[in-house]
């Protein structure tokens, strides 16, 4: 990276904030392990990272070559450190193993805007993208969005996780609420089987990818389950598009 620092505006008048690091992987989501380089070019300045959730410290780990991530879910923060600068902001990526394979998939049919790649775009890995231009990223602007999985194997079932994209600037919000459903056993009818709610209608300047999971305490043995997803039906009254419907904007869904 040729930018190195930038002036703080918190920062003293001749004090420096350096710039973030840079993460480089191929995706967030991968089948048994991936690797991530963090890159930052500027002379006694040294990478800190952690990937327990916490903010990293100069006690962190020093980067010195790519970090392999294996487990199921894993959050890596990156901040740059440099004697007579003030820190970095933080960079982050949260990465998810691919999970259970899923066979067959449906969906409500999403916004003609964003269709993504159509209803393999839930599934097919290239997901974690922050920018909703992307064709990574199905939008919706729907009261409810339904999702049918077939798994390739009668499993028992542990998690769940949704994969979504919050811009609020773009009028892009988290669902307020999403539910798992199996079905009854010698019938056609489902059985809600965990829910979850979230209020999504606070205000939050940062735009970022978020993966909801949800565990199946029951952890039944199926091989299908129905996701549905509830935006929320209008924007806050502190936005300046108050009143109008939201989007939703999903890019993957995994079953562990």
């Amino acid at each position: 990276m040729l930018i190195v620092f930038w002036m703080s505006p918190l920062a003293a008048q001749d004090t420096f904030q350096l710039a973030p690091p840079y993460m480089r992987y191929g995706s967030v989501f991968f089948k048994k392990q991936t690797q991530v380089r963090i890159e930052f070019a500027h002379p006694g300045t040294q990478i800190h990272y952690t990937t327990n959730g916490l903010e990293p410290t100069q006690k962190d780990p020093v980067y010195k070559r790519s970090i392999l991530i294996k487990n199921q879910r894993t959050t890596l923060k990156a901040k740059a450190f440099g004697e007579g600068f003030h820190p970095s902001e933080i960079v982050e990526a949260t990465f998810f193993k691919q999970g259970l394979t899923i066979e067959g998939i449906s969906t409500t049919l999403p916004h003609e805007r964003y269709p993504g790649t159509g209803k393999l775009t839930l599934t097919d890995g290239l997901g974690g993208i922050d920018l909703y231009s992307s064709k990574t990223w199905m939008g919706f602007q729907k009261d409810t969005v339904t999702i049918m999985l077939t798994t390739a194997k009668y499993q028992k079932i542990k998690q769940v996780m949704l994969h979504a994209f919050q811009n609020q600037g773009a009028w892009i919000f988290l669902p307020q609420k999403v539910e798992v459903y199996v079905p009854i056993k010698g019938t056609n009818e489902w059985a809600l089987l965990v829910q979850k709610s979230m209020n999504t209608a606070e205000k939050v300047d940062k735009s970022r990818s978020y993966g909801l999971l949800l565990d199946l305490e029951d952890q039944p043995k199926t091989s299908q389950l129905i996701l549905k997803i509830y935006p929320i039906t209008q924007l806050p009254e502190w936005h300046p598009g108050k009143g109008n419907p939201a989007w939703l904007f999903i890019d993957e869904v995994k079953v562990y």
